[in-house]
């Protein structure tokens, strides 16, 4: 079987999210750690000047957590980490955003966030519902990389939250085999998690788009903890763009139904409003 190769550090969330993503598809890869010696050809490959890279047995470089998981779950599509209903499948793309982008970023807010989350799973099993999907994936691997590693935080949520901290085993030992899919329906459970990340997260897209729009380099808010000053940041952009770019690509039909689930939580404006830059494809690979 061909094998990838992961350059980075094990410790790393990124890192965690794609080796745990890897063996969730069973595929073969070496992890090798990201010296200064390669540091330099691999930015050159992939076009970025960081890692964590993986390099595909065809001899190509990616960077970028997003890009790379996209690029496996098109070519290797069984088993599938993203559910195909247009309701589960957004709100999936929502979901590992918000995990990836947003909430590393807000510590202060992080307990109360966590205890929420734990008590969704503790009601659906995981994120969206009784099966696991690729937000698991990273909501596990960022509990493993930044918040676990802290015996606080651990002895927190074992008291708090105690599925939080088993989530990284069960997803080792979950059964993939999927059932057809009856309907698109998502747990009441989540309901609440999405409002928070609407109420965050979102408002700083729109935000975002704004400033990005009037070529301006801040994004100020005021979620709770007083006005703070926010970087601009192209990628969220990039991000809110392709979410919006599948949905544009759904009937109107299916596209109403998206929006009676999230435009009560207030998740949809946000995914409505026009591009702010060009859109791009974030998984196009340079050749090794």
């Amino acid at each position: 079987m061909d094998t990838y190769t992961i350059y980075g550090d094990l410790a790393c969330r990124e890192v965690i999210a794609l080796t745990t993503t890897l063996v969730a598809k069973g595929l073969e890869f070496t992890v090798v750690e990201e010296a200064a010696s390669l540091s330099f050809a691999l930015a050159t490959r992939s076009g970025q000047d960081h890692g964590p890279y993986l390099r595909t047995p065809e001899g190509f470089v990616l960077s970028g957590l997003h890009a790379m998981l996209d690029w496996l779950e098109r070519l290797h599509p069984e088993p599938a980490l993203l559910p195909t209903t247009p309701v589960r499948r957004t709100c999936a793309r929502l979901l590992e955003d918000w995990i990836e982008l947003w909430l590393p970023l807000w510590p202060r807010r992080s307990w109360a966030t966590l205890e929420r989350l734990g008590r969704h799973l503790d009601s659906a099993g995981f994120l969206l519902g009784s099966e696991p999907w690729r937000p698991d994936w990273l909501l596990a691997a960022w509990l493993e990389g930044d918040v676990l590693v802290h015996d606080h935080a651990r002895a927190h949520l074992d008291r708090q939250a105690p599925r939080l901290v088993e989530l990284g085993h069960d997803l080792l030992h979950v059964d993939l085999r999927r059932t057809p899919a009856v309907d698109d329906a998502i747990p009441i459970s989540l309901l609440p998690v999405l409002g928070e990340l609407a109420q965050d997260y979102h408002a700083y897209l729109e935000g975002n788009q704004r400033a990005l729009k009037d070529d301006a380099d801040q994004v100020t808010l005021d979620l709770g903890l007083g006005r703070r000053v926010l970087p601009v940041r192209r990628g969220c952009e990039q991000r809110r763009i392709e979410i919006g770019c599948e949905l544009a690509l759904l009937d109107r039909f299916v596209r109403r139904d998206v929006s009676r689930v999230l435009d009560p939580v207030g998740a949809w404006h946000a995914l409505r409003l026009p591009p702010a830059i060009e859109a791009s494809d974030p998984s196009d690979p340079r050749s090794l």
